[in-house]
Formats: C-alpha cells, sequence, structure tokens
C-alpha cells in the first residue's frame, strides 16, 4: 500500500545536501592562486596556520581534498581546480559590483584586454582623447598575449588579433590586415629604388620565428607575392619578439620592416615612415576583431568607449591607392 521503503543510499541522495560555508573562500582563492598558504596569508593580513584551518575546513565541508602539499610546492587537485575557477569567478563578480556600488557617481571603469603591440603603437597614443572628452571613465588596460576569457576575468572589451578565416562568436571586424615594408624617411636620402630587390642595402627588421604570425608575415612570403626571388639583406637582420619593437626599430631608422594594419597607415600618415612600394601590399590573412563582454555591453560607460572605439576605427588614416 505504501510501497517498498526507500534504501539508505536513496535517503542520502534525496536529502538535500547542506551548503558549504563562505568564509574560507576568500583564502582559498588567494592559496589556489598563488599556490602558497604563506602569500595568500600575506595578501590577506592574516596568519598562515589561519589560511591552513580555513582550507582544512573548507576541504572537510566538501569531503575532497583541494590541494596536494608537497614539501617545498602545492598543487591543486582537481577538485580544487574545478573549485577555483567557480569561486573566482564569484568574488570578481562580487568584487566589481560592490566597487560599482561604493563608487556611484564617482568614476566608472572600463576594463579592456588587447596584446601588448596594438596597445602601445595604436590603442594608448589615443586613450588621451577619450580621457579628455569622459574624465568620469577610468580605462583599465590589460595588455598582454593572453587571450581571457571575458565573463570569468570580468572583462569588458577585448581586441584580438585572429587568423582571416575565423570569426569568434559574437565578434565584430574592426580591419582586415594588410603588410608592406616601411622604413624612415632620412634612409632614402639621395636613394633611388627601383626594385623592391634593392631593400637588401639595408637590415631587415623581422620577428622571431616564435612570434604568432610570423610563419606568413615574413620577408620571403613579401619577397614571392611582390615576384622578387634570390634576394638577401646585404646589411643582416635584426630580430625582434614584439611588432612595436619592430616598428620603433624602423621609425629610428635601424632598418626596414615589413609593417602591417593598422600601424602602417599611422606610421605613413605620421610621416614616421614611408612605403617605397605603395602598390605591393600583401593581404596579411589576418584581421583584428572587437569582442565584447554581453553581461557589461549595455552598461553607459562601456557604451561610451565602444562608440568612442569605432569612430577611431572609422576615422583611421587610411593608404592611398
Amino acid at each position: 500500500m505504501y510501497g517498498a521503503p526507500m534504501s539508505s543510499r536513496t535517503a542520502a541522495a534525496a536529502r538535500p545536501r547542506r551548503p558549504i560555508g563562505l568564509a574560507g573562500l576568500r583564502g582559498f582563492e588567494a592559496a589556489a592562486r598563488r599556490l602558497s598558504f604563506t602569500a595568500a596569508a600575506a595578501e590577506l593580513n592574516l596568519t598562515q596556520s589561519s589560511i591552513s584551518r580555513q582550507i582544512a575546513e573548507l576541504e572537510r565541508q566538501v569531503g575532497r581534498p583541494l590541494f596536494v602539499r608537497r614539501t617545498r610546492a602545492l598543487e591543486l587537485t582537481a577538485a580544487g581546480a574545478l573549485l577555483q575557477q567557480v569561486v573566482q569567478q564569484a568574488l570578481t563578480g562580487i568584487d566589481r559590483s560592490v566597487g560599482e556600488i561604493r563608487g556611484v557617481g564617482h568614476m566608472r571603469r572600463v576594463t579592456l584586454s588587447t596584446y601588448a603591440s596594438f596597445a602601445s603603437l595604436w590603442l594608448v597614443p589615443r586613450l588621451a582623447q577619450f580621457q579628455r572628452e569622459h574624465p568620469d571613465i577610468e580605462i583599465r588596460l590589460d595588455a598582454s598575449d593572453r587571450v581571457v576569457d571575458l565573463q570569468a576575468e570580468q572583462v569588458d572589451v577585448a581586441i584580438r588579433w585572429v587568423p582571416s578565416g575565423k570569426l569568434p562568436a559574437g565578434a565584430a571586424l574592426l580591419i582586415d590586415d594588410v603588410v608592406a615594408p616601411a622604413l624612415s624617411p632620412r634612409l632614402l636620402h639621395g636613394v633611388s629604388l627601383r626594385s623592391p630587390a634593392d631593400l637588401a642595402r639595408w637590415p631587415w627588421l623581422e620577428l622571431d620565428d616564435n612570434v604568432p604570425g610570423t610563419q606568413r608575415l615574413n620577408w620571403p612570403n613579401w619577397l614571392k607575392f611582390a615576384g622578387v626571388n634570390g634576394v638577401e639583406p646585404g646589411a643582416g637582420r635584426l630580430v625582434f619578439s614584439f611588432a612595436d619593437q619592430a616598428v620603433q626599430a624602423a621609425v629610428r631608422g635601424q632598418g626596414v620592416a615589413l609593417v602591417r594594419s593598422p600601424f602602417l597607415q599611422d606610421c605613413v600618415a605620421s610621416g614616421d615612415l614611408v612605403m617605397p612600394f605603395p602598390q605591393l601590399r600583401m593581404p596579411a590573412g589576418y584581421r583584428h576583431v572587437l569582442v565584447v563582454n554581453p553581461a557589461g555591453a549595455g552598461r553607459p560607460h562601456v557604451h561610451a568607449f565602444l562608440g568612442w572605439l569605432d569612430e577611431q576605427f572609422r576615422q583611421a588614416p587610411q593608404l592611398a591607392d
């Protein structure tokens, strides 16, 4: 009539599990990020033993070890790595919301992620204008080659350099890149260039083979595009790890560089560099795209920055045909 009684295993599964206490999550996040109880304690102004007790209690509540303790090292277990991901995302969101609540009517912030060369050559020189127009909006710039998770790390906007056949979900195209040789106008005084082969009189400024994109954006590929074979630089090569280093060396007159969009347009428009063969602009096979975190897209200060960024790209210098 009443059916068979539930087994102990079924009854245990049916009972809601008690939520864990939240007190130790801040200490856990710091320890997981730094892989050190001592460093986490220093960051949070606690003692190392206090952090250890918090972690031990959290492991008891979770029912799994979160760290592997070694003699002089700390490692996350699979359970610890999983918990770190969600805790870090949650704490970042809480801290950001609290910051906005505390700062209502004061400074608003837009967090932007992009790679270092784009930041130094294109974005940072333009940010002064945005700051003049929007003095109440703070820009936090994360300039690195790391592709960040916008939602997990609470980043509002990302400008990324991706292969031409690739458009990340939700991304908008900013510019399809071209690449061409460029050099300081000082190097051309009294010099007549008749063929791309004549560029061999100067050092060639190149990027290291480990830099993304160099498999395509290199001198052999551009010379093939220009219809020139068997040419090597007579004055040697200078090899760099970042695109902005090669561009800045070219501006200083240290040689001729293959410069890509949008740096090429800016440098030619300013007169810092000239293109000796403007018709020989090779499609780079890469593009710059804009990715926006949907969680922050509706905020007025983010909307203002996106409008300004769109205007900057629309008004950017163009290369003459």
